[in-house]
């Protein structure tokens, strides 16, 4: 059975993979830049809420931060992050965490939990509700005990593949040599999206200087017309008077 962990080797490297500064990845996820240098220096272990954060804020998919086994990916920056009209934000599924834990019937017992965190029976479902801190390793360490995957718990449509769905022994033999060739393609499906967005803003902007350029020639083709009425067609209206008409007293 393969063991679930945090992706330290991508979290620590954030700054040079999105090719951002860490006081930018601070202020984008709304935390300050020191919580986050000791978040990355692993003085401090990130939680779950903190992921959720990080993930829905800089726009990464969550299946990055999630190892199996031997298995860390690090993005390139082209794939890192998904095109701002394509995310969808990452919730927490609190239906699955009633689902699989409690008192019911083929769940698992909060009290079995609790001493597989080596915490007081109380602080387990807490957590699983996201009411209370819950420490990113505590998280992993529940599901690689009980073998449930991290996504049934974090709903993420941003995945291209989706975890839930792989057989145990894919992912136990892929590399991350072998994943190569997806994440071009989804590099190279990105760069033609970002491509026909930057086309549609560009007819947009067109547009609306055609439209401002429009309106501008109306407004002055009006004025000129009131013009001609007040002076040149009144001219030509005495002209057609009957000779002498003019001088009449």
């Amino acid at each position: 059975m393969d063991k679930w962990s945090f992706n330290y080797s991508l979290f620590s490297k954030l700054s040079k993979v999105l090719q951002i500064s860490e006081a930018e990845i601070a202020r984008k996820c709304g935390l300050t830049q020191q919580v986050l240098n000791r978040y990355t220096k692993a003085d401090i272990m990130p939680s779950v809420q903190v992921l959720l954060k990080i993930c829905n804020a800089l726009r990464m998919p969550t299946h990055y931060f999630v190892s199996q086994g031997s298995i860390h990916i690090i993005p390139e920056r082209e794939s890192a992050t998904v095109p701002y009209g394509l995310w969808k934000p990452v919730v927490w599924n609190m239906q699955a965490v009633e689902l699989t834990f409690g008192d019911g019937e083929g769940k698992i017992y909060w009290k079995d939990v609790s001493a597989v965190m080596g915490v007081t029976s109380q602080k387990p479902h807490e957590r699983f509700l996201l009411r209370k801190r819950f420490p990113i390793d505590d998280f992993f360490t529940v599901c690689s005990h009980y073998d449930i995957s991290p996504f049934r718990f974090l709903n993420d449509p941003n995945i291209p593949e989706n975890p839930k769905r792989e057989s145990r022994a894919t992912r136990r033999n892929s590399t991350p040599r072998e994943n190569d060739p997806l994440l071009a393609d989804i590099a190279e499906l990105r760069k033609q999206v970002a491509t026909l967005s930057a086309d549609v803003d560009d007819l947009a902007k067109k547009y609306n200087t055609l439209l401002k350029s429009h309106e501008a020639l109306s407004r002055r083709v009006s004025v000129n017309i009131e013009s001609i009425n007040n002076s040149h067609l009144s001219i030509a209206a005495e002209s057609n008077l009957p000779y002498g008409a003019n001088n009449k007293k």
